[in-house]
């Protein structure tokens, strides 16, 4: 196995290829070599300002070419990157930074009070002030070696309730993700769009898989569909990293403005449920390819599909490689048999460390089959076909029990999908004193909706099952949505209890 880091990458292409492009925002753009001095300059002060081997920093901030320089400059002070998210209360930000241990929090101006004073030192990340950090600072090649087993980063996997979960990870498995993506895409000297935020593993990764192909990135920028579609055509990128929700807004704005596609680019999707009407839409308009990703930042399940080869089992993630590496099992813990649903595990290769400060969490995670070998547990409900394509069902602890039957949300939210009026929809539970739990929709109405909310009710449920039937549906300007825009099931179900005819348990 290789012990080649994503470190000694860049020093390699910092080398190679001084005057080609490696990272972009709207308003800035490094080379390979200003990235390398720039890098260089802020390990060496990392250094300077008394941080070791397996310190960390935290950063707080939109993504941008700076903020990436950053977090390489830290790698290459053998120092391990916190990125924190920045839609989250000063009171989950102040407990990751906590959790942590983070010595210098690296803050957009905007962002810093949040933070308060949970760092030991704040740095702000703005281009005056990271000039100021590295004055005097010589841009040589710091004297510190990183070696794969070394932490590179962790990742926050909640904090809008309870206790962060820090997710640790090694240079080792960011280097396996990224020979394992380079094997599908990411040629050398790619040129990649990342639409999302860097603090998520998502873009995390789009950031890493280029730099190793010692490509360039082009990195944040607010989501317009027509300012997606214009600076594709500009930069032409290989290598496209995007959510479902943007694809959804993307399809709508081109069926309405007959847009035409950009030049061929290979999309990558995850983060959220993609209808598979989606998926065949955004290849009928954009040839290059789709590849769906389904998986845990933890390091295990994960599932690849190639949407374009594989049409006939576009409604699944697509299937784990080796395909043994998923298996489902019930709540007893006994594996099921090809088509029943249950809880998706993935085998434990190459993943996380465990959560940080957390090993009563990571061990919870872990099952454990019959051979002793460990397996992490996904709390995502699925079933497998007989060539090992995987479904996703629905969320373990979003699933409605009702009268004593699983009711899948996924399954209605397809239904609701299918209804010209429907943009988007998100199904949940509420209290039943006849039931235990019944389900209610929450939706966005199409631009051009006009049926009555009953009478799309009255709709769904002649298409649902009789257990499946909606107890009610809302209507709502927006979903509430987290990383990657992921939709917030427990606030839904925190703000519509009422729906319920009991009172609810207290989350």
């Amino acid at each position: 196995m290789s012990t080649e880091t994503l470190v000694d990458r860049i020093y390699r292409f910092q080398q190679e290829r001084p005057d080609a492009p490696a990272l972009r925002d709207p308003n800035h753009s490094l080379s390979w070599g200003e990235l390398g001095r720039l890098s260089n300059r802020i390990a060496n002060a990392l250094v300077a300002a008394g941080l070791a081997k397996g310190d960390r920093i935290a950063l707080l901030a939109p993504g941008s070419a700076l903020y990436a320089a950053t977090m390489v400059g830290a790698l290459k002070a053998g120092v391990s990157v916190v990125p924190l998210p920045t839609l989250l209360s000063g009171e989950a930000i102040t407990a990751m930074i906590a959790d942590s241990g983070a010595r210098i929090l690296f803050a957009a101006d905007p962002l810093r009070p949040l933070a308060g004073s949970a760092a030991p030192r704040t740095v702000s990340l703005e281009i005056p002030d990271i000039e100021a950090f590295v004055a005097s600072i010589p841009d040589t090649r710091p004297s510190v070696s990183v070696d794969i087993e070394d932490e590179f980063n962790v990742i926050y996997s909640s904090g809008t309730t309870g206790h962060p979960k820090g997710i640790v990870q090694s240079h080792r498995l960011r280097a396996a993700a990224a020979l394992r993506f380079g094997a599908v895409g990411f040629p050398d000297g790619c040129r990649t769009l990342a639409t999302t935020a860097l603090y998520s593993n998502w873009t995390m990764g789009a950031l890493i898989y280029t730099l190793w192909s010692g490509g360039c990135i082009h990195i944040g920028g607010k989501f317009t569909p027509q300012g997606f579609l214009d600076l594709c055509a500009a930069f032409r990128p290989h290598d496209i990293f995007m959510v479902p929700v943007q694809v959804k807004r993307l399809l709508d704005h081109v069926a309405a403005a007959n847009a035409a596609p950009p030049p061929a680019a290979r999309k990558w999707c995850a983060g959220s449920y993609f209808p598979s009407e989606q998926k065949r839409a955004l290849l009928d308009f954009w040839p290059g390819g789709l590849m769906e990703i389904y998986g845990l930042t933890e390091g295990a399940p994960f599932t690849m599909l190639d949407a374009a080869a594989y049409p006939d089992r576009i409604g699944t993630v697509g299937r784990a490689e080796p395909p043994g590496d998923v298996k489902i099992i019930n709540d007893d813990g006994r594996e099921l048999p090809t088509g029943a649903r249950g809880e998706v595990l993935g085998r434990v290769r190459i993943v996380m460390r465990g959560y940080n400060n957390s090993p009563v969490a990571t061990e919870a995670l872990i099952w454990r089959d019959a051979n002793g070998d460990a397996w992490f547990r996904s709390g995502d409900i699925g079933e497998l076909d007989e060539d090992g394509f995987l479904t996703i069902t629905g969320r373990k602890k979003d699933m409605i029990i009702s009268g004593g039957f699983n009711i899948y949300a996924a399954d209605l939210e397809e239904t609701l999908l299918r209804h010209p009026a429907v943009a988007e929809a998100a199904v949940f539970a509420v209290p039943s004193a006849q039931w235990g739990e019944s389900p209610v929709a929450a939706i966005v109405a199409g631009s051009d909706a006009v049926a009555e909310t009953g009478d799309i009710l009255a709709w769904a449920n002649t298409q649902l099952g009789s257990l499946q039937r909606l107890r009610d549906l809302v209507v709502v300007e927006t979903l509430p949505r987290g990383s990657l825009d992921k939709i917030l099931y427990r606030a839904l179900r925190e703000q519509f209890r009422h729906l319920g005819d009991m009172e609810a348990p207290k989350p």
